[in-house]
């Protein structure tokens, strides 16, 4: 059998080909990982494939969506044939010549991330059929920078071709008692998850690796190696940091050989380029002196006294203001500098807000030393906002028209390039509208239970005296006075001297009639005369008549007895006598 190829005379044949750092999952075993440094791969076609042509088509991750052929070939002619395209220069087609019993592979040589993506097998004649599939995942490792000084911020990504929902990506040290630093963050953006490492150390070079997890299962790792720089003699670096949630900076100095007699950190404001202010001071073997007053309860030596050698400080908390350029002097030679960019985010209106209201959120920037973009993302991951920033232009506002619970977790991140440099929450805080309703209800039912209590007392009180009162017996007074009151029997004496000979009204009820007062006046002075009357009546149904708590001298009053199921009227009548 002839196999012609066009493979470039710089690929050896007979390269080594291995599945390196790449996992078949137990779901799909033609699911491959590939990481950076994979030295080769093989696809393996089926066995007997048959008869007719076959080809090897690829079609990318990236999203363009078109499928592309890589090689032919052809069972019964014994030739395959290399697509043209100089992409695909690292893909190899062969057959196993010790056996041959018509399966073709598929090798590629020298894998990288672009190759990611749907690779398939299909037998095109005398009718269309897959004979083989595989899915290529590429994932990408990347330092930024590469070579970070001691002391500086390096942000880590591990990107994947393609992220699907079983798939997740995970940031881990390769020390577990490193678990818990306090000085990285991770975050996800899309199909890529950033580790932010502030403030470096060579050990941090060769201590994280991005593990690849289908269903909470390891298919996948791939380690981060980047090379810290210990030397910190005339080196300069850009450190972000945001003023808003109480982050620290760590100003580093120190010399690995020689010994100097004085050290001095200086700042200059990003808003006042010429003018300098030291902030610290020091002498061989004597006391750190914090000078500047601006940082004196924020700024804090990690050692006491200057050796000669180190002079690194802390400060914390940084504020929004505390932009500029740090520079640390030993002796006479300037040593290390360091620029501050600080992010800050607030709000318009600020404090709580009430759910469905409308916010503003804006993103500024200290200053700007290199071209940056800022975005914002929601709690979903999804970029909503975002703009490239020159010197002029240093913020980015979000308007959210109605501000939902639930929805309240925004992010403000800067990138320089393509790699986050800082990363600034911000969570809406929204009012308590439904606890105040709740607050308002409650306190409403018991002031309505109070006023209740304290009509049905008043209610009781003023029954319990009306029934003193009728029972009480009429008060006798004795001589001939003028102010004496005289009782009478019944109905028809007072209708007598009223000069009305009307019968009394009779009715079906039992009823009792008496004279409650009476006044006489001086002869010729008008001569008022009161009646009263009290009628008790049973009352069949049971019902219940208002009562008046007030002590007036006329009108009629009801008032509701509970014993032997009475209804007691009493009417108070007046007539005048000239």
């Amino acid at each position: 059998m002839m196999v012609h190829s066009k493979m470039p005379p710089d690929l050896v044949f007979g390269v080594l080909v291995a599945l390196l750092q790449s996992v078949f999952t137990q779901n799909n075993p033609n699911d491959i990982y590939i990481f950076n440094k994979i030295h080769g791969i093989v696809f393996h076609g089926p066995i007997n494939p048959g008869s007719g042509p076959a080809a090897w088509c690829w079609t990318s991750h990236s999203g363009q969506g078109v499928q592309q052929l890589i090689g032919l070939w052809r069972d019964n002619s014994g030739w395959w044939m290399q697509h043209s395209n100089p992409e695909f220069r690292h893909f190899e087609l062969f057959h196993n010549m010790k056996c041959d019993d018509g399966t073709v592979h598929l090798r590629i040589s020298r894998p990288t991330f672009k190759f990611a993506g749907s690779l398939i097998l299909a037998q095109t004649s005398p009718g269309y059929k897959i004979l083989k599939q595989y899915e290529i995942f590429g994932i990408k490792i990347e330092a930024s920078p590469r070579e970070p000084v001691m002391g500086s911020d390096v942000t880590l990504s591990c990107t994947i071709s393609r992220l699907s929902d079983t798939v997740s990506l995970h940031w881990r040290p390769m020390d577990s008692s490193q678990q818990n630093r306090s000085n990285t963050d991770q975050i996800q953006l899309k199909n890529t998850v950033y580790l932010m490492i502030r403030h470096v150390t060579v050990q941090d070079g060769m201590m994280y690796e991005c593990e690849v997890q289908k269903n909470v299962k390891v298919v996948g790792k791939g380690k981060a190696e980047f090379a810290v720089r210990n030397s910190l003699y005339r080196e300069s670096y850009t450190l972000y940091r945001t003023g808003t949630d109480g982050s620290e900076l760590h100003l580093l100095c120190y010399s690995i050989t020689r010994n100097y007699y004085n050290a001095t950190w200086s700042w200059t404001s990003h808003r006042l380029p010429g003018s300098t202010e030291e902030i610290t001071t020091a002498a061989k073997f004597q006391p750190v002196t914090v000078t500047s007053s601006r940082f004196a309860n924020r700024l804090a030596p990690s050692v006491t006294e200057f050796n000669g050698k180190n002079l690194t400080m802390r400060i914390s908390p940084v504020v929004f203001e505390d932009a500029g350029v740090y520079t640390c002097t030993l002796g006479e030679s300037t040593f290390v500098t360091m620029t501050l960019i600080t992010v800050k985010v607030t709000a318009e209106p600020s404090g709580a807000v009430t759910e469905g209201g409308k916010v503003t959120l804006t993103c500024s920037v200290s200053h700007v030393t290199e071209l940056v973009r800022l975005v914002w993302i929601n709690v979903d991951g999804k970029t909503v906002e975002e703009k490239k920033l020159n010197g002029e232009d240093k913020s980015l506002s979000l308007v959210i028209q109605k501000a939902e619970r639930g929805k309240g977790n925004w992010r403000c991140g800067l990138f320089q390039q393509e790699s986050l440099q800082i990363l600034v929450p911000y969570n809406l805080e929204f009012s308590n509208t439904y606890t105040y309703i709740i607050i308002i209800i409650i306190g409403s039912l018991a002031f309505l239970l109070i006023v209740i209590l304290g009509v049905v007392l008043c209610l009781k009180k003023c029954k319990n005296k009306g029934l003193g009162n009728q029972r009480q017996k009429p008060q006798q007074t004795e001589g001939n006075t003028e102010e004496a009151s005289q009782p009478y029997s019944n109905a028809m004496e007072i209708q007598k001297m009223q000069g009305n000979e009307a019968p009394v009204p009779e009715t079906g009820n039992p009823a009792e009639y008496m004279s409650v007062d009476r006044k006489a006046k001086q002869e010729g002075n008008k001569e008022d005369i009161h009646y009263g009357s009290i009628s008790f009546e049973n009352n069949e149904s049971g019902s219940t008549h208002d009562m008046q708590c007030s002590g007036n001298s006329s009108g009629v009053n009801k008032a509701a007895s509970n014993e032997d199921n009475l209804v007691i009227y009493a009417q108070i009548s007046q007539t005048t006598y000239e």
